[in-house]
């Protein structure tokens, strides 16, 4: 799986139903549509894509999803170039922030690190992220994402391959969209509070402010195990539990229950 840049400048295009759009991803779990792939016809089915806003007022990461196409050619985006045709990928985001009224990843935080390494004022869509530079940008995506009240999507662990989110595993990445959507959390953690399930750890105790609030939030459910019927309660199938015991719990074929991994590690 390779990591590629896709770009939005509004000067350009005007995306008239983002709002729908954004709503679209929080009710049903992602956004079908299709996106110039600029000059590049290498991406392929299952490559992880993020989307750039352009422009020198709000730049920065304001989305992320996986092509679900193989690069074709269509008719020219940009309705002053009818005779024209421009090259596309199929995309399917599973996070889509409205630049207008959420805060977005900024461009000026990308330049430090490997992601400095990056050519973050591209002007076409598909530029490639290096191979040592994705890591880092899905670290800080997940972290932004985190501040603004969402749960990370998953641990690496918990949906199997990218191949299988286009192969009847979509529901599996819709329950997880819901883990970590404010309102499932907000419930979750209003009735069970922010100590780990697993070993009582208190986030705000231990790094005071800073930590007020962090926990991740744990299917009690395997991702794998859900079906077509299964319905979100954040009561009665998530709890809080710290990075720490949510990566040793999916550690291995076989999840542990929270019992499980209380008793081993008592």
């Amino acid at each position: 799986m390779q990591t590629y840049l896709l770009t939005w400048k509004p000067t350009r295009w005007h995306w008239d139903n983002l709002t729908d759009n954004v709503r679209e991803v929080e009710t049903r779990g992602y956004y079908d549509s299709r996106w110039s792939s600029g000059g590049t016809k290498r991406i392929v089915t299952g490559d992880r894509v993020f989307l750039l806003r352009q422009g020198s007022d709000r730049a920065g990461i304001m989305g992320s999803g996986w092509a679900t196409s193989e690069v074709f050619e269509d008719a020219h985006f940009d309705e002053n170039r009818p005779d024209d045709t421009a090259l596309y990928i199929g995309a399917r985001f599973d996070t889509l922030l409205d630049p207008d009224t959420t805060e977005i990843l900024r461009r000026v935080d990308l330049r430090s690190g490997r992601l400095a390494r990056v050519n973050w004022n591209t002007q076409a869509s598909g530029i490639s992220i290096p191979p040592e530079a994705a890591p880092e940008l899905e670290a800080r995506w997940a972290a932004h994402l985190s501040q603004l009240g969402h749960e990370p999507l998953s641990l690496p662990d918990e949906v199997p391959a990218p191949e299988a989110y286009f192969e009847g595993a979509t529901r599996m990445v819709s329950v997880s969209i819901y883990e970590r959507s404010p309102r499932a959390r907000e419930k979750c953690i209003e009735h069970y509070g922010v100590r780990c399930s697993v070993c009582e750890f208190d986030f705000e105790a231990s790094y005071g402010e800073r930590g007020r609030g962090f926990i991740h939030v744990h299917h009690l459910i395997p991702l794998a195990d859900i079906g077509h019927k299964y319905r979100l309660d954040p009561i009665a199938h998530l709890r809080p539990i710290c990075p720490n015991c949510h990566a040793m719990i999916h550690r291995g074929s076989k999840p542990l229950t929270i019992e499980a991994l209380r008793k081993h590690l008592q």
